[in-house]
């Protein structure tokens, strides 16, 4: 696999961030976050998330999971949704504070030319989870589809040996689903897999450091590589955002019956709930069907009632 670097677009060369993100898929900018956001956040997570024993809701297996460290102290599962903790709301307001910061939000109308935005999912990393490829618009996606946006935030500089972020470049047109109704999940991972082995020139790994961003479209296929040396963390975050005049949804539907909530004049959602059991069977049960087309089809119809 081939891993390429290019060099970050200047922060003050106005629009060519834009043109890049058009013409690529992805856009590298360097030095966006202030540190001090990071540095109150990761201080949040040292003190209440790592020590704690709660069951979080994990992106990397879809299961709510007590934190399991590796033989390092860093947390092998990731965290989903860390806006909106009730249990950790210390936390999660200084995760808010980064994810509304004005130069992120300036960045985003920058690129995309959207005034505003609503804040739809958010994910932390501590070790790296090694993220299979995929496209987000099967997961979440604005309707009508390819104008989500992305953001990966380096929370340090990213030892190369911690397992890369990576995007294939220009791979917003890559459609991999549309000619089989009701393509099983598992069948479309298959093929984007097989994409990525078919065009290892498209793969771009950035080295990033502590406040880089990298932004990406929701079509554009995105993973992680393999990690080389468990001793590095890979503290990192992600956000993805809709421009708030879109509707929200993915592939399959529009989710026109959830609720926002809202942070300092911006709107956000939260994917799943907090631990309760009976959040917990539901989300077993999700993950049962998921790969089942006609039960999953099924499902979709009522997810409004079973997200509440």
């Amino acid at each position: 696999m081939t891993s390429l670097e290019p060099q970050a677009v200047s922060q003050q060369n106005r629009g060519a961030d834009a043109r890049y993100y058009s013409e690529n898929g992805y856009v590298v900018c360097s030095n966006l976050i202030p540190h001090g956001f990071i540095d109150r956040l990761l201080e949040s997570y040292e003190k209440e998330i790592r020590p704690s024993n709660h069951p979080f809701y994990r992106q990397s297996s879809g299961k709510y999971e007590v934190n399991k460290r590796n033989e390092h102290g860093y947390v092998v599962q990731s965290f989903l949704d860390i806006h909106d903790y009730e249990k950790f709301k210390a936390f999660s307001e200084r995760s808010l504070d980064l994810f509304t910061c004005p130069r992120l939000l300036s960045k985003l109308s920058e690129i995309t030319g959207a005034q505003s935005f609503n804040l739809m999912q958010t994910m932390l990393f501590d070790a790296n989870t090694a993220t299979q490829p995929h496209q987000d618009w099967w997961y979440l996606d604005t309707v009508p589809n390819g104008h989500l946006i992305a953001a990966w935030i380096a929370m340090e500089d990213i030892d190369e040996r911690a397992g890369r972020f990576y995007v294939l470049r220009d791979t917003t047109q890559v459609d991999l689903h549309s000619d089989t109704p009701n393509l099983p999940h598992l069948t479309w991972i298959r093929r984007v897999e097989e994409y990525l082995r078919g065009h290892p020139e498209k793969v771009v790994a950035p080295a990033l450091k502590k406040g880089d961003v990298l932004f990406w479209n929701s079509r554009t296929i995105h993973g992680a590589l393999p990690t080389q040396d468990p001793s590095f963390s890979r503290k990192s975050l992600t956000a993805h955002y809709i421009p708030s005049t879109m509707k929200f949804g993915n592939l399959f539907k529009v989710k026109d019956y959830i609720e926002y909530k809202e942070f300092r004049g911006v709107k956000f959602f939260k994917n799943q709930p907090d631990y309760t059991f009976w959040n917990h069977l539901k989300s077993e049960f999700k993950l049962k069907a998921y790969n089942s087309p006609r039960l999953l089809k099924f499902l979709r119809r009522f997810q409004g009632v079973l997200a509440k």
